[in-house]
């Protein structure tokens, strides 16, 4: 009897699936980072500032090596929860955008083979809006409850640039309404 409870509990323990092993630096840096979640990103916590708004941030420690170099932490972020948000340099190529938002996608996935896809409608509405035709966005977490740990997100404008923005929540965000 006791043997079975044993066997129970470790077929259980080894059917929760693991996290890929990353092969690179951009999925190791990922990995970094959805790892410090647990602790509010506690431990990727760099220099105190504030956002024009006047809500605190912190530079982010953990960048996505070879994707994106400038991170911070938002005490407020989407759904009023901590987030780790990463965004690109300006550029005036929507391609180049959309060529760093395909490789975090790839990298996330690979860091997070669990992840599923889904349309940001946010962002769909922005595109519709005159000079920022071209935005995207996608929210990625698991289909079964709409639990979303990460947005990735290409805003097209023409006065600013194009900029891919990845953020990774602390807290997982609940979105019924994703498609």
């Amino acid at each position: 009897m006791k043997l079975r409870f044993v066997v129970a509990l470790f077929a259980l323990l080894v059917s929760v699936p693991a996290r890929a092993d990353c092969s690179d630096e951009a999925c190791s840096s990922i990995k970094k980072i959805l790892d410090a979640r647990s602790g509010n990103f506690a431990k990727i916590k760099g220099k105190p500032a504030l956002d024009p708004r006047g809500d605190p941030v912190w530079e982010g420690t953990q960048a996505i090596a070879g994707l994106i170099d400038h991170c911070y932490i938002n005490k407020r972020g989407e759904g009023s929860r901590y987030e780790y948000r990463c965004d690109s340099q300006a550029s005036r190529s929507r391609e180049k955008a959309k060529k760093i938002a395909d490789g975090v996608k790839t990298t996330l996935q690979s860091a997070e083979p669990q992840l599923v896809w889904f349309d940001d409608p946010a962002a769909l509405a922005l595109a519709d809006i005159e000079g920022f035709r071209g935005t995207e966005g996608w929210y990625g977490g698991y289909a079964k409850n709409k639990s979303m740990l990460v947005k990735v997100e290409i805003i097209v404008s023409e006065a600013t640039g194009s900029v891919t923005s990845v953020t990774i929540f602390a807290k997982p965000l609940t979105r019924r309404d994703l498609k």
